[in-house]
């Protein structure tokens, strides 16, 4: 019964710490910023993509332990413009 009370414990514990780590990195952006510095704050993206004077990061982060979401940065000529999770800012997907 101790046991699984630790592992309980321990799980929640994981869990907390994983989704604070996510929003404190988003809570680092700023708009302005150039891809150099969102790297510097977030680290590699998970991937990239581009058109013409716009490109996407994509991260990806876990929310509630077992999920995770998917946030992208948007950069327009070189800065940032707008970031969020799907659906934040006109994003097709």
């Amino acid at each position: 019964m101790i046991i699984k009370r630790l592992i309980f414990i321990l799980l929640a514990i994981v869990l907390l710490f994983g989704c604070a780590a996510s929003s404190k990195k988003m809570n680092r952006l700023q708009l302005g910023m150039t891809k150099a510095d969102v790297i510097k704050a977030m680290g590699s993206p998970k991937s990239s993509s581009a058109s013409k004077n716009i490109e996407y990061l994509k991260y990806r982060f876990r929310t509630d332990g077992l999920f995770t979401a998917d946030y992208y940065i948007r950069l327009r000529e070189g800065k940032v413009d707008a970031f969020g999770s799907v659906g934040d800012f006109g994003l097709g997907y």
